[in-house]
């Protein structure tokens, strides 16, 4: 009861800042703001081709684009692989004694990532910031890397309840498994139909969502959209969590280890929900300071906020 207090008056400040930013006058100021920026670099965004062009054109269709490592011919991706999933099997007893003491998220600790550089760099490749820079229309941030833990117990509750991520209006997540995942593995899902009631014109509002607010709003046949991305370890998942719902299907069969790569503008619409990784920002920019510049605006993108905007503390995890 006392650390659920204590997170509530932590998160005062990005919830009154929320509110402020879904008040109507407010939310026209930075609707038009948002699609100037867009107008403005539209001739700037990368000139992709083959499969990289089609990641996006999937994105922009349904939402989601699931490939293969190989496919993408990604550099160093299978040496990224094997270094996660054996941070992801010495976390493992852990991971079961946190769920079995209440924890509903359970990820690898982010120290435990920094030990192993490679999986946070993997991200800022500047391939895969291009396909976020072409579907997210603008300079992209980089919010980091999870290696997320999901342990078969079948329940469905937090991230495995469908829902929509709120760092931003457009996102990009990059999901790679660590080993085979199948249906009752605990499979990424998502629904192919885009919310149409989330827009600067109407507001943003983040509630998890059971059938019936599905149903109000995707249609009554939302089901026939589901997509469950099923696949052997190499699987590269490329998909929008905050305009499409989503999940973790809970898992039934075996645990389900992947990791999850998080882009946004660097000028998100609610920059103080982001930072959802966990990982410290002194980390974070002892890792970007030796990188190019496109690579360090990307890790660092909170450098470049207003100052009202970086004092805004984030909501915890």
């Amino acid at each position: 009861m006392i650390e659920r207090r204590r997170r509530w008056f932590r998160d005062m400040p990005a919830r009154m800042a929320l509110k402020l930013f879904n008040r109507p006058r407010v939310r026209i100021i930075l609707g038009r703001k948002y699609s100037d920026a867009l107008r403005i670099h539209q001739p700037a965004l990368p000139r992709l081709s083959g499969i990289d062009a089609k990641i996006v054109a999937g994105l922009e269709k349904d939402g989601v684009y699931i490939t293969t490592v190989d496919a993408l011919n990604l550099a160093d991706g299978h040496i990224v692989i094997e270094e996660a999933r054996k941070l992801s099997e010495a976390f493992a007893d852990e991971a079961r004694e946190r769920v079995a003491n209440g924890e509903v998220f359970v990820i690898v600790p982010p120290d435990r990532i920094i030990d192993h550089p490679s999986i946070y760099l993997f991200g800022l490749q500047d391939r895969l910031l291009d396909i976020a820079e072409s579907y997210i229309g603008l300079p992209p941030a980089y919010d980091g890397v999870t290696v997320n833990y999901t342990v078969a117990d079948g329940r469905e509750i937090s991230t495995r309840k469908w829902h929509r991520d709120w760092e931003d209006r457009r996102m990009l997540k990059v999901a790679l498994y660590l080993h085979d995942v199948d249906e009752d593995g605990g499979p990424f899902q998502m629904i192919r139909r885009h919310d149409m009631h989330q827009n600067d014109e109407v507001g943003f509002d983040y509630e998890l969502a059971d059938d019936a607010a599905l149903t109000a709003t995707l249609g009554a046949t939302y089901s026939d959209d589901i997509v469950s991305c099923c696949g052997p370890a190499g699987t590269v998942i490329f998909t929008d969590t905050a305009r499409f719902f989503h999940r973790g299907k809970p898992a039934t069969g075996r645990d389900r280890m992947a990791i999850f790569f998080s882009y946004f503008a660097q000028q998100p619409r609610h920059p103080f929900l982001c930072e959802r990784t966990g990982m410290q920002r002194r980390d974070i920019l002892r890792l970007a300071e030796p990188l190019p510049r496109r690579q360090q605006r990307a890790a660092l993108w909170r450098q470049y906020l207003s100052i009202a905007l970086r004092i805004i503390p984030p909501a915890s995890l």
